[in-house]
Protein backbone atom coordinates (compact mmCIF):
# COMPACT_ATOMS: atom_id res chain seq x y z
CA UNK A 1 0.00 0.00 0.00
CA UNK A 2 2.83 2.40 0.83
CA UNK A 3 4.53 1.64 -2.46
CA UNK A 4 1.28 2.27 -4.32
CA UNK A 5 0.79 5.61 -2.53
CA UNK A 6 4.37 6.70 -3.27
CA UNK A 7 3.90 5.82 -6.95
CA UNK A 8 0.78 8.00 -7.20
CA UNK A 9 2.59 10.94 -5.55
CA UNK A 10 5.51 10.54 -7.96
CA UNK A 11 3.15 10.55 -10.97
CA UNK A 12 1.33 13.62 -9.59
CA UNK A 13 4.60 15.54 -9.15
CA UNK A 14 5.68 14.58 -12.67
CA UNK A 15 2.36 15.78 -14.11
CA UNK A 16 2.64 19.07 -12.21
CA UNK A 17 6.17 19.60 -13.54
CA UNK A 18 5.02 18.88 -17.10
CA UNK A 19 2.15 21.35 -16.78
CA UNK A 20 4.50 24.06 -15.45
CA UNK A 21 6.92 23.45 -18.32
CA UNK A 22 4.08 23.67 -20.83
CA UNK A 23 2.93 26.95 -19.29
CA UNK A 24 6.44 28.41 -19.55
CA UNK A 25 6.72 27.35 -23.20
CA UNK A 26 3.35 28.94 -23.97
CA UNK A 27 4.36 32.19 -22.29
CA UNK A 28 7.61 32.25 -24.23
CA UNK A 29 5.72 31.71 -27.49
CA UNK A 30 3.39 34.57 -26.68
CA UNK A 31 6.27 37.03 -26.28
CA UNK A 32 8.36 35.71 -29.18
CA UNK A 33 8.92 37.99 -32.23
CA UNK A 34 6.82 37.40 -35.31
CA UNK A 35 9.83 37.28 -37.66
CA UNK A 36 11.66 34.03 -38.61
CA UNK A 37 15.22 33.55 -37.41
CA UNK A 38 17.85 33.90 -40.13
CA UNK A 39 20.88 32.52 -38.28
CA UNK A 40 21.16 29.52 -40.60
CA UNK A 41 19.94 28.26 -43.95
CA UNK A 42 17.69 25.78 -42.19
CA UNK A 43 15.94 28.54 -40.27
CA UNK A 44 15.53 30.58 -43.47
CA UNK A 45 14.11 27.62 -45.40
CA UNK A 46 11.70 26.40 -42.71
CA UNK A 47 9.24 28.83 -41.09
CA UNK A 48 9.68 29.06 -37.36
CA UNK A 49 7.05 28.15 -34.84
CA UNK A 50 6.67 31.84 -33.94
CA UNK A 51 5.97 32.76 -37.56
CA UNK A 52 3.38 30.02 -37.95
CA UNK A 53 1.73 31.06 -34.73
CA UNK A 54 1.60 34.72 -35.74
CA UNK A 55 0.12 33.76 -39.11
CA UNK A 56 -2.51 31.52 -37.61
CA UNK A 57 -3.56 34.00 -34.94
CA UNK A 58 -4.30 36.87 -37.33
CA UNK A 59 -2.70 40.09 -38.65
CA UNK A 60 0.22 41.74 -36.90
CA UNK A 61 -1.02 44.67 -34.73
CA UNK A 62 2.04 46.74 -35.77
CA UNK A 63 1.32 46.15 -39.45
CA UNK A 64 -2.31 47.09 -38.87
CA UNK A 65 -1.21 50.31 -37.19
CA UNK A 66 1.09 51.20 -40.09
CA UNK A 67 -1.68 50.48 -42.56
CA UNK A 68 -4.08 52.75 -40.69
CA UNK A 69 -1.53 55.59 -40.65
CA UNK A 70 -0.83 55.20 -44.38
CA UNK A 71 -4.55 55.22 -45.15
CA UNK A 72 -5.07 58.34 -43.03
CA UNK A 73 -2.18 60.17 -44.71
CA UNK A 74 -3.50 59.29 -48.16
CA UNK A 75 -6.98 60.53 -47.21
CA UNK A 76 -5.62 63.84 -45.89
CA UNK A 77 -3.50 64.32 -49.02
CA UNK A 78 -6.50 63.74 -51.28
CA UNK A 79 -8.57 66.17 -49.23
CA UNK A 80 -5.91 68.90 -49.45
CA UNK A 81 -5.43 68.71 -53.24
CA UNK A 82 -8.64 70.65 -54.15
CA UNK A 83 -7.79 73.36 -51.60
CA UNK A 84 -4.26 73.78 -52.99
CA UNK A 85 -5.59 73.97 -56.55
CA UNK A 86 -8.21 76.55 -55.50
CA UNK A 87 -5.53 78.66 -53.77
CA UNK A 88 -3.38 78.60 -56.92
CA UNK A 89 -6.36 79.70 -59.04
CA UNK A 90 -7.11 82.59 -56.65
CA UNK A 91 -3.47 83.72 -56.77
CA UNK A 92 -3.45 83.56 -60.58
CA UNK A 93 -6.72 85.52 -60.87
CA UNK A 94 -5.76 88.19 -58.31
CA UNK A 95 -5.65 91.64 -59.93
CA UNK A 96 -2.38 93.52 -60.10
CA UNK A 97 -1.81 95.84 -57.18
CA UNK A 98 -1.83 99.55 -57.99
CA UNK A 99 1.41 101.46 -57.70
CA UNK A 100 1.88 102.91 -54.22
CA UNK A 101 1.20 106.59 -53.82
CA UNK A 102 3.81 109.04 -52.61
CA UNK A 103 4.21 108.62 -48.88
CA UNK A 104 3.82 111.48 -46.51
CA UNK A 105 7.17 113.22 -46.11
CA UNK A 106 8.61 111.64 -49.28
CA UNK A 107 10.09 114.25 -51.63
CA UNK A 108 9.19 114.39 -55.30
CA UNK A 109 11.78 117.06 -56.13
CA UNK A 110 15.46 116.17 -55.86
CA UNK A 111 17.22 119.54 -56.22
CA UNK A 112 17.74 119.50 -59.99
CA UNK A 113 16.03 122.85 -60.55
CA UNK A 114 15.54 122.59 -64.30
CA UNK A 115 14.14 119.05 -64.11
CA UNK A 116 11.92 119.93 -61.14
CA UNK A 117 10.48 123.01 -62.90
CA UNK A 118 9.76 120.99 -66.04
CA UNK A 119 7.96 118.29 -64.04
CA UNK A 120 5.91 120.86 -62.11
CA UNK A 121 4.88 122.73 -65.26
CA UNK A 122 3.45 119.54 -66.76
CA UNK A 123 1.02 118.96 -63.89
CA UNK A 124 0.15 122.67 -63.66
CA UNK A 125 -0.73 122.73 -67.37
CA UNK A 126 -3.00 119.72 -66.95
CA UNK A 127 -4.78 121.30 -63.98
CA UNK A 128 -5.14 124.63 -65.81
CA UNK A 129 -6.61 123.28 -69.06
CA UNK A 130 -9.31 120.96 -67.72
CA UNK A 131 -12.79 121.52 -69.11
CA UNK A 132 -15.96 121.35 -67.06
CA UNK A 133 -17.10 117.78 -66.43
CA UNK A 134 -13.88 116.07 -67.56
CA UNK A 135 -13.05 112.84 -65.79
CA UNK A 136 -10.11 112.72 -63.41
CA UNK A 137 -9.96 116.46 -62.80
CA UNK A 138 -10.15 116.29 -59.01
CA UNK A 139 -7.34 113.72 -58.79
CA UNK A 140 -5.03 115.69 -61.09
CA UNK A 141 -5.76 119.01 -59.37
CA UNK A 142 -5.19 117.50 -55.94
CA UNK A 143 -1.80 116.18 -57.07
CA UNK A 144 -0.89 119.54 -58.67
CA UNK A 145 -1.68 121.47 -55.50
CA UNK A 146 0.42 119.08 -53.44
CA UNK A 147 3.34 119.41 -55.88
CA UNK A 148 3.11 123.22 -55.94
CA UNK A 149 3.24 123.42 -52.15
CA UNK A 150 6.19 121.05 -52.01
CA UNK A 151 8.07 122.94 -54.75
CA UNK A 152 7.68 126.30 -53.01
CA UNK A 153 8.71 124.85 -49.64
CA UNK A 154 11.76 123.22 -51.24
CA UNK A 155 13.07 126.21 -53.25
CA UNK A 156 11.89 129.42 -51.61
CA UNK A 157 14.89 129.54 -49.25
CA UNK A 158 17.38 128.57 -51.95
CA UNK A 159 19.27 131.81 -52.62
CA UNK A 160 20.65 130.50 -55.92
CA UNK A 161 17.12 129.97 -57.25
CA UNK A 162 14.91 132.46 -55.45
CA UNK A 163 16.28 135.43 -57.42
CA UNK A 164 16.01 133.77 -60.85
CA UNK A 165 13.52 135.15 -63.38
CA UNK A 166 12.07 131.69 -63.97
CA UNK A 167 11.37 131.19 -60.27
CA UNK A 168 9.74 134.61 -59.90
CA UNK A 169 7.36 134.02 -62.83
CA UNK A 170 6.63 130.46 -61.74
CA UNK A 171 5.92 131.58 -58.19
CA UNK A 172 3.35 134.07 -59.51
CA UNK A 173 1.66 131.34 -61.58
CA UNK A 174 1.64 129.00 -58.59
CA UNK A 175 -0.06 131.64 -56.43
CA UNK A 176 -2.72 132.26 -59.11
CA UNK A 177 -3.53 128.60 -59.78
CA UNK A 178 -3.41 127.54 -56.14
CA UNK A 179 -5.62 130.48 -55.12
CA UNK A 180 -8.23 129.56 -57.76
CA UNK A 181 -8.68 126.00 -56.53
CA UNK A 182 -8.51 127.14 -52.93
CA UNK A 183 -11.47 129.44 -53.53
CA UNK A 184 -13.57 127.34 -55.94
CA UNK A 185 -12.60 123.73 -55.26
CA UNK A 186 -10.72 121.09 -57.21
CA UNK A 187 -13.61 120.36 -59.58
CA UNK A 188 -14.10 123.95 -60.82
CA UNK A 189 -12.19 124.65 -64.09
CA UNK A 190 -9.97 127.70 -64.47
CA UNK A 191 -11.81 130.47 -66.41
CA UNK A 192 -10.64 130.96 -70.01
CA UNK A 193 -9.02 134.40 -69.46
CA UNK A 194 -7.13 133.23 -66.39
CA UNK A 195 -6.08 130.02 -68.10
CA UNK A 196 -4.73 132.01 -71.06
CA UNK A 197 -2.64 134.17 -68.75
CA UNK A 198 -1.30 131.15 -66.89
CA UNK A 199 -0.28 129.40 -70.12
CA UNK A 200 1.62 132.54 -71.12
CA UNK A 201 3.46 132.48 -67.81
CA UNK A 202 4.31 128.80 -68.29
CA UNK A 203 5.84 129.62 -71.68
CA UNK A 204 7.90 132.43 -70.14
CA UNK A 205 9.22 130.09 -67.47
CA UNK A 206 10.24 127.50 -70.08
CA UNK A 207 12.13 130.13 -72.08
CA UNK A 208 13.91 131.41 -68.98
CA UNK A 209 14.88 127.86 -67.97
CA UNK A 210 16.42 127.20 -71.37
CA UNK A 211 18.47 130.37 -71.03
CA UNK A 212 19.60 129.40 -67.57
CA UNK A 213 17.77 132.23 -65.89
Amino acid sequence: ANEHTQGRETMLRSSTALLAAAALIGAADAFSPALPLASSTRAAATPSLCTLKATSEGPNPLASRRGALSTGAAFLGAAMLPKLAFAEEEEAEAPAKPEPKKRKGERKFNGDYQADVTALLEVMKQATNFKKGEDGMQVVVDGARSDMNEFVAFYRRNTKVAGAASFSTLYTAISTLSGHFQNYGNDYPVPAKRAKRLNQQYAEVEKAIKRGR
